[in-house]
């Protein structure tokens, strides 16, 4: 093997390598065939799932700010009832963690 035949070979497959990694297809005849079918990229999966507990955690403090705002108006109208057996179990709680 001569060494232009080489750098031919090396540079045929970082060319399909380089396909593969940009979600295309390479037949067995070496050619590359367009996939018609978008895939996500590791990165928009990211931006995903980001997003995703961003909003989980805005939906999460909005509903506690609206509990907290309930028991602060219940407090205040003094109907705020809470039973000795629920404070016990929540101490038992969290000295068991």
């Amino acid at each position: 093997m001569y060494p232009s035949e080489a750098f031919v070979k090396i540079e045929e497959r970082v060319s399909n390598h380089m396909s593969l990694l940009k979600n295309d297809k390479v037949n067995h005849a070496g050619r590359v065939n367009e996939n018609p079918i978008q895939k996500s990229t590791p990165q928009d999966q990211a931006a995903t799932v980001e997003i995703s507990t961003t909003a989980l955690q805005i939906s999460e403090d909005e509903a506690r700010i609206e509990r907290l705002n309930a028991i602060r108006r219940q407090l205040a109208e003094g109907t705020y009832n809470i039973s000795g057996k629920d404070v016990a179990d929540k101490i038992l709680k969290v000295l068991k963690s």
